[in-house]
C-alpha cells in the first residue's frame, strides 16, 4: 500500500485536516431540506470558483465523466466537434468525442508546442460544418498551459460553442469562464479544488445553456439536461438525479471554502510563484524545466533530470529514501521527464521544500557516484 507517503503527484492531492474530518463522518441522507440547502450553498461556491453565472453540475465520477457529460450534451445530430490536441489529455478529449461521433475532427500539434490560433483557423477553414471546439487548458501529461482565452475568443467571434478541460487548472491557474466566453468548462474534485477523488464538475454558461437545452442528445446519467430537469423538478428536496457521495461532496465543500477564502487572484499568484520558486531551487543541481515559464502550467512542475540520471531512478529514490511520490512523464515524455503536482496545499514553500531538498540530494549523490566511478 502507498499509505504514509508525501503525495506530490499531479492529483489527487493530499487533503486538509478539515476535508479528512468530513471523510470520516457518518453517512447522512443525500436529500431533504437540510441537505438541499447545503448543496445549493456549495453550488454557489463552485460558481465563484468557475467565475460563472451559469449552471454547475457536480456529477459523481472522475474528471473524464465530466468531460463525457459535457461532450455528449453539445453534440446533437447535426453538430460536428473540432478537438485541438497537443498531448495525452487532448487525445482523451478526441477519444471521448469519437465515441459520440466518429466524424469528429482532430487538429493535433506536437506535444512540446502550445495550441495556436493558426492551427484553429486552419482547421475551421478546412471544414465549415464544425459547430463546437474542445481544448485542454493545462495539459497535465506534459506541464504545458494552452492559451485558451485567445482560442475561445476566435470561436466566440464565429458563433461556435467551446468546451474547455480545466481539470488540472481550475482553482490554481487563471481562468475566467464568463469573461473569457467559455461555454462549457469541466473540472474535477481532486486537484486544485482540494477535495478527494469522486466528483466531476461541469459548468455551463447562461447563453450556452439556451443552445444546449434545445439539442436532442442521447444518454441519461451523463446528460446535462437530466441534471437540469431534476434541479427544477425536485428543487426543494433532491435537486439532482442520482445519489451523491455525501462524504466526498462534504469534503469538496471544505476545499471550495479554502479556495474562496484565499481569493482566486491570490491563489493564482501563489501557484505561479511556487512553481518558479521550486524550479529555481533545483536548477543548480542540473534539473531542467520541460517548458519555459511563459508556456508552463503553474499547477504542473515538469522537469528533466540532470545528465546522467534516469527518470526512473529519481522516482525510485524519492519513493524509497524520502517517501515522496511524484509522477513520471506521459506519452512522448515518458522516460524523459517527471511531473510534480503544484496544486492547492502542495503549492507552498513548506511542502515543496521537502521535494526540492530531496532532489538536490539525489543529484549530488549521482554526481559523486559518477566521479568515483
Amino acid at each position: 500500500m502507498l499509505d504514509g507517503y508525501r503525495l506530490m503527484i499531479p492529483g489527487p492531492v493530499q487533503l486538509s485536516d478539515e476535508a479528512l474530518e468530513e471523510m470520516g463522518r457518518q453517512v447522512v441522507p443525500h436529500y431533504g431540506a437540510e441537505w438541499t440547502t447545503f448543496y445549493n450553498e456549495t453550488i454557489g461556491l463552485m460558481k465563484k470558483v468557475f467565475l460563472t453565472d451559469g449552471k454547475v453540475f457536480p456529477i459523481p465520477g472522475s474528471g473524464s465523466a465530466a468531460l463525457d457529460a459535457a461532450m455528449g450534451s453539445i453534440l446533437g445530430e447535426n453538430d460536428l466537434l473540432l478537438v485541438l490536441s497537443n498531448g495525452f489529455f487532448g487525445e482523451r478529449l478526441a477519444e471521448i468525442a469519437r465515441s459520440y461521433d466518429p466524424q469528429t475532427v482532430v487538429a493535433s500539434v506536437p506535444v512540446d508546442e502550445p495550441l495556436t490560433s493558426d492551427v484553429l483557423l486552419r482547421a475551421l477553414g478546412e471544414d465549415h460544418r464544425i459547430t463546437a471546439v474542445a481544448m485542454v487548458h493545462s495539459e497535465s501529461s506534459s506541464g504545458l498551459l494552452n492559451p485558451v482565452r485567445e482560442l475561445v475568443n476566435i470561436c466566440r467571434s464565429r458563433g461556435l460553442l467551446t468546451l474547455v478541460d480545466a481539470i488540472s487548472s481550475l482553482g490554481g491557474a487563471e481562468l475566467l469562464m464568463d469573461e473569457w466566453g467559455i461555454d462549457i468548462c469541466a473540472s474535477a474534485s481532486q486537484k486544485c479544488l482540494e477535495g478527494p477523488p469522486g466528483i466531476g464538475l461541469v459548468a455551463v454558461g447562461s447563453s450556452a445553456w439556451e443552445r444546449i437545452r434545445a439539442l436532442h442528445t442521447r444518454g441519461w446519467y451523463l446528460n446535462l439536461r437530466t441534471w437540469a430537469e431534476y434541479a427544477d423538478r425536485w428543487s426543494d428536496w433532491h435537486p439532482f438525479p442520482v445519489t451523491l457521495p455525501v462524504q466526498v461532496f462534504r469534503a469538496l465543500r471544505r476545499g471550495m471554502e479554502r479556495v474562496v477564502s484565499e481569493g482566486l487572484e491570490s491563489r493564482w499568484q501563489r501557484h505561479r510563484e511556487m512553481a518558479v520558486w521550486a524550479q529555481n531551487k533545483v536548477l543548480p543541481y542540473g534539473y531542467r524545466p520541460v517548458f519555459p515559464a511563459e508556456l508552463a502550467s503553474p499547477t504542473i512542475l515538469a522537469l528533466h533530470p540532470p545528465d546522467g540520471l534516469e527518470v526512473e531512478s529519481v522516482l525510485e529514490s524519492l519513493k524509497r529514501d524520502y517517501r515522496i511520490l511524484v509522477a513520471g512523464g506521459m506519452g512522448a515524455f515518458k522516460g524523459r521527464a517527471f511531473r510534480v503536482g503544484n496544486m492547492g496545499p502542495q503549492a507552498t514553500e513548506s511542502e515543496l521544500s521537502h521535494l526540492t531538498d530531496a532532489l538536490g540530494d539525489i543529484a549530488t549523490r549521482g554526481k559523486e557516484r559518477k566521479h568515483h566511478g
